[in-house]
């Protein structure tokens, strides 16, 4: 059944996540290598097992029958999480900004790369740090571009005009130069998104919105038939925080039909088309001036 093959998924993906081996967790739960193996390929699991390995794992069994939101405090965990699931993916819906790294061009890799390691952050990466976050942002965009799950992006205008006055600048007080050179780095993403504005891929869709943005912004992810919330309280830059903040993931109903709504009231008074190219373009020309 779908039901079991997704609890099996579940836990071959927590125990890869924990760092731990099959042999490892079997003897955890008391059971053989091979019957952990059955477990993970969909196999019925029972309810005091199924105890055993929430335990181990750190999470309610309820999680882990898909039941519950998943809840993860660690932000390299909660992108490789997603990952996983974008992989599955045939429809996206996100309400964020200034924009969604699957969108970006090849030249806001190498600002991204840049800024995490900004000295005035108040915690930044460690080189392998920045190294494990942007292999997991590289296999998403890599995982976007193959699969081109249909996609609907809704941007706050208001994190447009931020993005566009600072660039991926941790603070403010930086030298005349280097602001100017993040701010033009700015520009060029911003026009590289009213680009794919004018010319959009068949499965793609961009609207602005000037209404604040209600949340920190949230993901939809419509994947073999079944639907999943994601709310992050993770960025990456301005400033970068993965380690603050529980990030969400859950299938419950209701809350993903307030989701739905809400996007679907957000895209309808968006900017769209030529109107959100030209609104793009004047702010481009306006922090420019």
């Amino acid at each position: 059944m779908e039901s079991f093959r997704a609890i099996g998924e579940r836990l071959k993906w927590h125990r890869q996540q924990m760092k731990m081996t099959a042999d490892e967790v079997a003897e955890a739960i008391g059971v053989s290598r091979a019957l952990l193996h059955r477990y993970e390929s969909g196999n019925i699991v029972k309810l005091e097992t199924l105890e055993k390995f929430a335990r181990v794992y750190g999470m309610s069994p309820s999680t882990l029958l898909g039941l519950g939101a998943e809840y993860l405090s660690d932000g390299f965990r909660f992108f490789e999480r997603v990952a996983s699931l974008e992989e599955k993916a045939d429809r996206v819906s996100v309400v964020f900004g200034p924009l969604i790294y699957v969108l970006s061009s090849a030249g806001y890799d190498r600002s991204l790369a840049r800024s995490l390691h900004d000295p005035q952050d108040i915690d930044p990466l460690t080189p392998a740090e920045g190294k494990r976050l942007l292999q997991v942002l590289e296999r998403r965009k890599a995982i976007f571009r193959f699969r081109q799950p249909a996609m609907v992006n809704i941007v706050p205008l208001s994190r447009i005009e931020r993005y566009l006055a600072n660039g991926l600048a941790v603070t403010a007080d930086k030298p005349y130069a280097e602001r100017a050179e993040l701010r033009r780095e700015a520009a060029r993403e911003i026009g590289h998104m009213a680009d794919l504005i004018a010319s959009p891929p068949m499965h793609v869709q961009i609207g602005l919105t000037t209404q604040p943005l209600p949340t920190s912004g949230y993901q939809i992810i419509h994947a073999e038939g079944r639907r999943y919330l994601v709310n992050s309280p993770f960025r990456i830059g301005q400033p970068t925080n993965l380690r603050y903040g529980v990030g969400t993931i859950t299938e419950d109903p209701e809350a993903l039909d307030k989701h739905d709504h809400l996007t679907s009231t957000l895209w309808h008074a968006s900017l769209k088309g030529s109107q959100a190219e030209n609104e793009l373009r004047r702010l481009i020309k306006k922090c420019s001036d």
